[in-house]
């Protein structure tokens, strides 16, 4: 693949500076979904030792590993591609739909969405709309932190300053039962698998490689699916115009921590 060298001002460059050279044309869709192999896990509920016991009750559920009984899909894998050689633009064909305003929610003593996505472009807005106060705490790395008091059914917001390589812990002190995580990225080209285990992410750059990171919680290094899926990475040439879809895959207990 050609290389080209982005040359600072005044000259010289380094190693960062020197980046792959687009070569691929179009734009097309990658989609697949993730089942899990064997029997899904029955993770129970997790005790709230009574804290506020008159909205969040005894227990809540553990989603540590959300998989659906009835079609073994897996829930919050997360996919993201790791570096995008090109990125979608309006003038580039038919732009997608506005995206609606993202939405952090937390309701029942529970993050309503236990793993999200958001560009870092985008405000995020945290949402508490249980009728008592949460406190949601973030510390991306590379970030400002943040950990605002909510009171009932108020809201506040947070911007991020940098993509993350890794999606980053969400907590509630006064809940500690209560956990969410929060991946931020430059461009558009992530998802997080619904119940059904599905995923789909439309106007990837056509006609050349470009890496993707699957992560899940219970495999933080990588979410190794498949065979020669080193480290959960694994990469794939989109046809322009078309769909490339990786069909079921499988996941072992194995890969599971």
């Amino acid at each position: 693949m050609k290389l080209v060298a982005a040359l600072r001002a005044g000259g010289g460059g380094s190693a960062e500076a020197v980046v792959a050279e687009a070569t691929g044309t179009g734009w097309g869709t990658l989609k697949g979904r993730f089942l899990y192999a064997g029997d899904p896990p029955k993770l129970g509920f997790v005790s709230t030792g009574g804290k506020d016991g008159a909205v969040c009750g005894a227990q809540v559920p553990n989603q540590a590993l959300v998989v659906d009984s009835a079609t073994k899909g897996i829930a919050n894998i997360v996919l993201y591609a790791r570096k995008a050689p090109r990125v979608f633009k309006p003038e580039d064909g038919a732009a997608p739909a506005a995206a609606p305003q993202p939405i952090f929610d937390q309701k029942g003593c529970l993050f309503l969405s236990h793993v999200f996505g958001i560009e870092v472009k985008d405000t995020l807005e945290v949402k508490n709309s249980d009728p008592i106060s949460h406190n949601t705490s973030i510390s991306p790395p590379g970030n400002p932190s943040t950990n605002p008091l909510l009171p009932p059914n108020a809201t506040s917001t947070y911007q991020f300053k940098r993509q993350l390589s890794a999606p980053a812990e969400v907590t509630c002190s006064i809940h500690p039962w209560m956990k969410a995580y929060i991946i931020a990225r430059d461009d558009p080209y992530f998802a997080v698998t619904g119940l059904d285990g599905s995923f789909e992410i439309k106007n990837l750059p056509a006609g050349e490689d470009v890496e993707f990171q699957v992560w899940h919680e219970q495999a933080t290094t990588g979410l190794e699916a498949k065979p020669g899926w080193s480290k959960g990475r694994f990469k794939v040439k989109v046809p322009a115009d078309g769909v490339e879809d990786l069909q079921t895959i499988e996941v072992p207990a194995t890969a599971f921590h």
